[in-house]
This record gives C-alpha cells, structure tokens and sequence, in this order.
C-alpha cells in the first residue's frame, strides 16, 4: 500500500504540486501533513536542478504515539518528531537517517510555553498560588476547589453530556467540593442543556435507580466493615494498543469485555413480575435515564451527546447470581447515603485562553487529540483520555498511558471515567506523579525551536544560493 500510494501521489499530483511551489518563489517549505510530504520533496527536487537553487524542505510530524507510512520520505532536510515512538516509526518505515531526525516535541501554540513558566511546578506552593490566581483572572466561581477541566474537540463532540452527568454524581456522592469546567465548543445544544439542568434531578434519579436494582454500587462487595470497589472496567492503565483492538472489534460489549458493566443478580433485583413491568437501567445510559426526566432536554440527550440510544434487550451484561450475591450483602445504608460534596458545573462556549484554563484545572478529561494532549503535558496536567480515532489516534492513548501521567477509560463507561477521576483527586502522591511525568513529556518551547532551526538552515541556504548566484553572474 505505501508504495502504491507514493506512487499515485507522485504521478497524480506532482506537476501542480511543482507549479504551485514555484508560484510563490519560496526558500523553505516546510510540510504538516503526510499527503503533502512525499510528492514535495520530490517537487523542491526538481525545483532545485532546474533553477539551480537548493530549495530546503522540512517535516513538522504531528502524531505522537502512531503515524501514517506517508509522513517518513528521507528526502526532507530535517524531520522534526514529538514522541520516541514517532521516532522508531521514522527509522523502522521511512528508513529515515537519525541525522535527519529531531526530536523536537508538538509544536502548540505560543501561550502554553508563557504559562508553563509562569505556573512552574504545579504541585508546589508557588504553583499552587498561581492557579488560584489564574482561577480569579478567568472568573471562575469557586477559586478554592478542585476543578475539572472537559471537552471534546472544538465541535464539543463525545459523550459530554452523560459524562459530566456521572462526574457530578460521583464527586458529591464522594465529598469532594469541586469545580467542573465543560468545554462545550460550537455545540449550543449541550451549552444551553447544561446550563438548564437539574441537578438535584440528576442526583435523585441515581438514587431511584440504586433503590429498584437492589444495589449500591455496579461493583459493591462488602469486606469487613466497609464497601469494596472492584476495579473499574474500561480504564486502562498498561499498554492498551492490543486491547483497544479487540474492544474495537467486538460488535457488542458483553460482559468479558472490559468496557462491559455488570448489572445486579436476579437475586438482588426486584421480583420478576415488576421486572416485567418496569425497564432496567444499565448504569452505563444513566445520562440518558436522567436528560429525558428534564424538560431541557426532553429525548435531545442522544443527539447532544453523538451515539445513539441503547436499548437494554441489545446487550446482556447480567452478572450471574452467587451465594455471596445474594446472601451476604446488604445496601441500605448506600441507598441512603446522604451527597456530601459541593460540585458546580460551568459550560463553556468556544475557549480562546485553553493554556489558562488548563492552569485553572486540576485534571483534563479530553478525546485523543495529540494537540491536546501535548497542551495538557507542557502545563503538567493529568489527563483522562476517553475515545480516539481508530488509527490516528490510537498511538496517543499509548503515549499518555505508558509515559504515565494519564489513563485511559472508554466515553462508553461515564461512571467509570468518574470513579477513576475521584481516585485521582483523593491521592494527591498520585497527583504528583501523574503531574511530574507529564512535565518531562511536555515541550512547551516545541514551536520555537522548530520555528529557529529551519529558519537558521533557511538562512544559510538563501546565503549559499545568493553567493552562487553571483558567482555566476561574475563568471
């Protein structure tokens, strides 16, 4: 396939690519994509012999974890990556030599590299101070509480709405005062439903639902004297290439799949006539459950969100009864467990001042997106990944796992992606290791140094194209 498509591109494409190069007279090019890649280098080739001028060409990778064939051509002057994984993908596919490889960093945007500065090391007092400054600048409503910051993409994409539903639900229910920050981009739906919303209605329709499956928690188990969770399914925190594979490659989540959640044995349900008669709620479309009860959002909760309505008959996730299940276990008191935190929620429209935001957080729960996530480490913020681009963004999840300063958990499992952010929130020696891995990963000067180095090299060839110049010119 590489080959093919090298070669189609070249054939195709060449000639305007050439002509359009030549238009404009330049004396660098510098490429950020890979389908505009291989075909220039060949075209500031040719340029090159028939002016008789070196016309230097630079790529800029912009993938982190993974990277498409097309973006490897070692006819470029310099290849500037932002990962040691793009780096082997360079050598190992495009055959790239190391000299022409540097490792560099994503380029971002001017602002994060002002306030990676400012900030400092994030979890020391001096950090601390001036997060809370930052807060004040942005006019944040709380400058005192942990703060979450959530988006999607510009497009507000992802299952935002169900996902800030079970970030709520949790941080009360687990006494943390808190701040939730939600990036709605151009999506005026999800701003104005959860400017709308209900809360208390969100808070009593997770109750209702624990009182009529008979449980409190998806993965209560009682040891001793207190509840026991199971780990979370869905959040990954190893390598996950492989995994996020299979997953992808399962037509339904079934309940050996990691994204699957288990729902209460029969013995723990309410009796199978009211069974018959009442619905059951599957704990992952809790959201869903709760944005019909409002009137904001009526049945607009599927569209707000992207995925469509699951009926709970597609799927089967029950929990087979055990002795344990259904003799030893009671949860009263869950059911009656009284909201202890604060938790605000403040939608947003589309930000300009992300770098600031950023500072303002605590943790980021974000899509894969390598920019953002380039963002998040140069200011040393933990990230929570929840969904990806199969292929381009796949490798990003790996390079946030493995380089250990985030995890990942699918937008499939809101509960989940709550549940691990209140773990973060509650240890803060994890908070510090997950802040001080993003910070050796982060390049908040990424931009300035490729910025300076093809600039120098530009400068020394427009130097030894205008001495050949006149040396000929003499002649």
């Amino acid at each position: 396939f590489e080959n093919f498509a090298d070669a189609h591109l070249k054939l195709m494409c060449e000639r305007v690519c050439r002509k359009t190069i030549r238009s404009v007279n330049p004396d660098v090019v510098v490429s950020v994509h890979p389908l505009m890649t291989n075909v220039p280098v060949l075209s500031c080739a040719k340029i090159s012999q028939e002016t008789g001028h070196h016309l230097p060409m630079f790529t800029v990778v912009t993938d982190l974890g993974s990277a498409h064939c097309l973006w490897f051509c070692n006819g470029v002057e310099k290849m500037f990556v932002g990962s040691d994984q793009v780096w082997k993908l360079a050598q190992d596919r495009g055959k790239v030599p190391e000299d022409k490889l540097v490792m560099a960093g994503l380029p971002i945007r001017h602002d994060f590299a002002v306030q990676a500065e400012l900030l400092g090391d994030r979890m020391s007092q001096e950090g601390k101070e001036y997060q809370v400054c930052i807060r004040k600048e942005l006019e944040l409503p709380v400058t005192d509480r942990k703060t979450l910051l959530v988006m999607g993409g510009g497009e507000g994409v992802g299952s935002l709405s169900k996902i800030v539903n079970a970030l709520y639900i949790e941080l009360v229910y687990a006494g943390i005062d808190s701040l939730i920050l939600v990036v709605c981009g151009r999506n005026e739906k999800l701003k104005k439903a959860l400017d709308t919303r209900n809360w208390q209605e969100v808070l009593s329709s997770y109750k209702n639902m624990k009182e009529n499956r008979g449980y409190g928690s998806r993965f209560g188990q009682l040891t001793g004297c207190g509840i026991r969770m199971a780990p979370t399914p869905g959040c990954m925190e190893g390598g996950v290439t492989k995994s996020i594979r299979k997953i992808l490659s399962t037509g339904a989540l079934q309940i050996d799949s990691p994204l699957s959640t288990p729902t209460a044995s029969a013995d723990t349900m309410i009796d199978s006539e009211e069974k018959k008669e009442t619905p059951e709620v599957d704990a992952v479309d809790l959201a869903t459950t709760t944005a019909t009860s409002l009137e904001t959002e009526d049945a607009s909760a599927v569209e707000t969100d992207g995925i469509p309505a699951q009926n709970s008959t597609e799927r089967s996730t029950e929990v087979p009864s055990t002795q344990e299940d259904s003799k030893g276990i009671s949860f009263d008191g869950i059911v009656d467990e009284k909201p202890k935190g604060q938790v605000q929620v403040v939608s947003l429209g589309f930000v300009s001042r992300m770098a600031e935001y950023m500072v303002a957080a605590d943790v980021l729960v974000s899509k894969a997106g390598p920019g953002t996530i380039s963002e998040a480490a140069a200011l040393s913020l933990p990230v929570l990944l929840t969904s990806f681009l199969p292929g381009q963004e796949e490798g990003n999840v790996d390079y946030v796992v493995d380089g250990g300063f985030g995890a990942y958990c699918s937008d499939r499992d809101p509960t989940g992606i709550a549940e691990e952010v209140v773990l973060w929130l509650t240890d803060d020696a994890r908070m510090e290791k997950l802040s001080k891995a993003a910070k050796e990963k982060g390049a908040p000067h990424a931009a300035r140094d490729i910025a300076k180095a093809i600039g120098d090299s530009a400068l020394k060839w427009k130097e030894i194209n205008e001495a050949k110049e006149k040396a000929t010119k003499s002649s």
